[in-house]
């Protein structure tokens, strides 16, 4: 081996030194950044959006996640339905996008609601909601189920149609558990009230008391 050789193969070394060397110092630095920008509170961890679509392979909206302005109309069979009020939420949809329920909170002049909902093909089928008025007199927590109308009526027919079947709420600490007829009548009541007092009552089909316990029905 010569000397030129020799003198080249030192600096192949040192470089071969530096460049390690170098490669650590750019490793620790990524880790470092990376750290820094994992414990930043202008991350990605937080997203600030108005409103999220989920769509599936086929790209049918599956799910909706939204602020009250950009909530989604209810939509059943390719068509979009007005709502009484526009809420805050998630909405479910089934692989046609036609709603299937959803989570919808309200803030407005009526009060706050709360409501979790899952849908017959052509309206609601069951629900729990929360309701507090404006002024926070009146406060109602329950869990109600709807009768399952035709399946060829839309949304509209539809609720002239539907009636609650059961219903299980507590208003002002009156609990009740109510179990009405097809015709949304109801028959049978279990109550709990605000003082205290507990009764079963039977009515029949005018909404008479034909049995009550304790106590006989009055007149």
């Amino acid at each position: 081996m010569n000397a030129s050789t020799g003198a080249s193969l030192e600096r192949l070394q040192r470089d071969m030194r530096l460049l390690k060397a170098y490669a650590l110092v750019l490793t620790v630095a990524l880790l470092a950044l990376g750290l820094v920008a994992v414990r930043s509170p202008s991350s990605q961890s937080v997203l600030d959006v108005e409103r999220i679509n989920i769509v599936d392979p086929t790209g049918v909206t599956r799910v909706v996640i939204a602020n009250a302005e950009r909530f989604p109309l209810p939509k059943l069979d390719g068509r979009e339905y007005p709502r009484a009020v526009q809420p805050a939420g998630l909405v479910f949809y089934d692989a046609k996008g036609d709603e299937l329920g959803g989570i919808a909170i309200t803030d407005a002049e009526m009060g706050k609601i709360s409501a979790l909902a899952f849908d017959y093909p052509n309206y609601d089928a069951m629900g729990m909601v929360t309701r507090v008025s404006a002024d926070g007199s009146d406060a109602m927590a329950g869990f109600l189920i709807n009768s399952r109308p035709p399946a060829g009526l839309d949304v509209i027919e539809a609720s002239r149609v539907v009636e609650r079947r059961i219903g299980i709420h507590n208003r002002n600490e009156d609990a009740e558990i109510v179990l009405a007829d097809p015709q949304g009548r109801d028959r049978i009541r279990l109550v709990a009230d605000a003082a205290g007092d507990a009764r079963i009552e039977v009515l029949d089909a005018e909404g008479n008391v034909t049995f009550r316990a304790p106590g006989a029905a009055k007149d």
